[in-house]
């Protein structure tokens, strides 16, 4: 996808939606299938007819005919990640869903509002967009022991290797040669459009790295905190921990209170990880009657409640 390179930052989300807007051309460009009869037998036959598409832009220029039929969904179900007013604007103007980091009641709350606000201005509802962070959770026959499990998993999870990376992330500096079980650097980051770590997710989620120092620095003296101690505590931490039913709760008081639409869970052990939530938490769920007992349709379009790309508002079929 890089070409041979990086695109500049001022035009990566215009490469993307061209990039969007080209794939909805191949994918609509099929025709479907016709009828026809065969005046030797009689028979019916069905004639699937490829797309024929043309497209000419700034960063793609194709033709053709796209030989692969719609699915059932009409269009693959559209995932946008990205916090930046761009990312965010982008994912208003076409994504069905976005995967947010935003897993905390009050910062999820701003950022749902900030983006299902963005909608109305394309013609969008706010269901026609999903908001859904990434969760972590930790399962416990009690909230102490959660607790306990979880701290274990945190410490298991983030070595001392790691934690230097994660902190090369706001320095921009090579800090392989510190001690991750020592005190951090007492040098300031390295402020460069050059990134150590560029094309990495993390690199553009520290607006400003030297303010990001000095309050690490403070939270880690304040602590009596190593490197690793520092990443553990701070960056690091589980969206949901406690029993079954405390869970099944909190899940519940972030969808009503409109900081998310749902969760991706992320477990901390897989493949299994997700066994212990399915079989504890979601029973709870749905005998709150929040989540659903039984699948209504057949495709993940479906499954989360979005509508299919033929029932679009008249006006986005017009500019379609």
């Amino acid at each position: 996808f890089r070409r041979g390179g990086f695109l500049p930052q001022d035009e990566r989300y215009s490469r993307a939606k061209e990039f969007l807007a080209t794939a909805h051309e191949l994918f609509d460009s099929w025709s479907g299938e016709e009828i026809l009869a065969d005046r030797a037998t009689g028979a019916f036959l069905r004639d699937a007819r490829a797309g024929a598409f043309v497209h000419q832009g700034k960063h793609f220029d194709i033709h053709g005919r796209f030989n692969v039929p719609r699915s059932p969904q009409g269009r693959p179900v559209i995932f946008q990640a990205g916090d930046s007013e761009e990312g965010r604007e982008f994912a208003a103007a076409g994504a069905d869903a976005i995967f947010s980091r935003y897993s905390h009641l009050e910062e999820g709350r701003a950022f749902y509002a900030d983006v299902k606000g963005r909608l109305a201005k394309y013609g969008r509802r706010p269901d026609q967009l999903l908001i859904l962070p990434a969760a972590t959770f930790v399962l416990g026959d009690t909230d102490a022991e959660a607790a306990e499990l979880a701290r274990e998993v945190r410490r298991q999870q983030v070595s001392g290797a790691t934690a230097l990376k994660h902190l090369e992330f706001v320095w921009n500096r090579d800090l392989s040669g510190y001690d991750p079980e020592g005190p951090l650097p007492d040098i300031d980051p390295l402020v460069s459009e050059e990134h150590i770590s560029r094309g990495r997710a993390q690199v553009r989620m520290y607006r400003d790295p030297v303010a990001i120092a000095r309050e690490w620095r403070e939270l880690a003296e304040a602590n009596k905190w190593s490197i690793r101690d520092l990443v553990i505590n701070n960056g690091n931490r589980q969206t949901f921990v406690g029993a079954p039913a405390t869970v099944a709760r909190t899940i519940n008081e972030f969808v009503q209170a409109d900081a998310s639409d749902g969760f991706i869970l992320v477990p901390h052990i897989t493949p299994g990880g997700l066994d212990p939530f399915a079989d504890k938490v979601v029973p709870l769920l749905q005998e709150q009657g929040v989540f659903r007992a039984d699948y209504e349709g057949t495709t993940l379009r479906e499954h989360l409640g979005l509508a299919h790309p033929d029932a679009a508002a008249p006006a986005e079929r017009a500019a379609s």
